[in-house]
């Protein structure tokens, strides 16, 4: 079956479940990219026949192929977006493909979220653990700023007390949960992310060896949906030898079940996790502080940075400051990453921007 006539095109948020890229780092094996994206192995096979089809010009992509050399030296570097899919399988495509020795089973840790297209306003997801995940609840009113040590020593009413802190397993980032889970049951746990095919969004997730999980196949992959289930996932992925697996849960209907399908396994260097291409320099902020809708694109950037930053590692900025152009000022303007922690929305698979409660208390 040709991926023109793939069932799955028609629903993209199936879709993402075969085209994402599974990025862990595996013990004894280092980092890696596997994906199972059909244009992609379309493309290593006609490279390996001698054609030197790639999809589309990667130049023309890049938009560097009108531009003179001297313009290159002085423009500055354009803000980092999520990158154009054919920059992405043309990467994995260069890179030196690996054969894995066992299978892994790939636990997604996100918490259950509810997706939206309008991340002001309404908090459309709970991930405390309290409540169902699609409930729908307002905006909490806003509470008085809280008075200084005086004005309570004067008697001022002490409003808007710091909430509790919510446990690790009850927040959005549930990787430690998931991997703590897979790690009382035996055998090295590998920590990751699921990324989309575009960088453009990233889900946490934790992987055991299939081997050393259970003696077993079929009764590691129970151990592994049993986790799933008590964590919130949608699915557990197999990848090895024998392609990748898509096993649902049941818990969200929109997951396939897939089985077999060819993967392409590479080693995947530290980089700026953000990036399209191996040996990129440092990203660059979208957006900016001059009008609503670049302050609006800023703070989704940041957002979306601090989110791939806690899930994966940056060997080009290692997660602090970004560096100033020539013509800026010596101290970066850009702060370092949010901690995980204190993320307020999440990218998700389709573009989809999620608002959630801080976990921890505002200062």
């Amino acid at each position: 079956m040709t991926p023109d006539h793939d069932p799955l095109d028609s629903d993209p948020l199936a879709a993402t479940w075969r085209d994402q890229l599974i990025e862990l780092d595996l013990p004894g094996v280092g980092p890696i990219t596997a994906s199972a994206d059909p244009q992609l192995l379309l493309d290593v096979q006609l490279s390996a026949g001698g054609n030197e089809f790639t999809g589309e010009d990667e130049q023309d992509l890049e938009g560097g192929a009108d531009e003179g050399e001297e313009e290159l030296v002085y423009r500055r570097r354009r803000p980092t977006t999520p990158p154009a899919p054919q920059i992405v399988r043309s990467t994995l495509r260069d890179r030196r493909p690996l054969e894995l020795a066992h299978s892994w089973l790939v636990v997604p840790a996100l918490g259950p979220v509810l997706p939206t297209l309008s991340p002001e306003g309404t908090i459309v997801a709970d991930l405390s653990g309290g409540q169902a995940p699609f409930e729908v609840r307002t905006q909490p009113p806003e509470q008085l700023a809280r008075p200084s040590r005086e004005g309570a020593r004067a008697g001022a009413p002490v409003e808007g007390r710091a909430r509790a802190v919510r446990p690790p397993g009850l927040s959005w980032y549930r990787r430690p949960a998931v991997a703590a889970a897979l790690r009382r049951r035996g055998g090295p746990v590998a920590l990751g992310a699921l990324v989309g095919t575009q960088r453009d969004w990233f889900e946490p997730a934790a992987a055991a060896r299939e081997d050393l999980f259970a003696s077993h196949p079929d009764q590691a992959l129970e151990s592994a949906l049993l986790i799933a289930v008590e964590q919130g996932q949608g699915a557990v992925l197999r990848i090895g030898p024998g392609g990748l697996d898509v096993i649902p849960t049941g818990a969200d209907p929109r997951v396939p079940e897939l089985e077999g399908l060819d993967l392409l396994v590479t080693a995947r260097p530290a980089q700026c996790p953000l990036q399209g291409q191996d040996g990129a320099g440092p990203c660059r902020p979208h957006g900016g502080p001059w009008i609503r809708a670049a302050h609006a694109a800023q703070v989704d950037w940041e957002a979306r940075r601090s989110q791939a930053l806690s899930v994966q590692g940056c060997g080009v900025c290692f997660g602090e400051a970004l560096p100033p152009e020539p013509d800026q000022p010596p101290v970066p303007r850009l702060s370092h990453r949010m901690p995980v922690a204190q993320i307020s929305r999440l990218h998700l698979r389709g573009g989809e921007v999620v608002r959630i409660d801080p976990i921890v208390p505002p200062r």
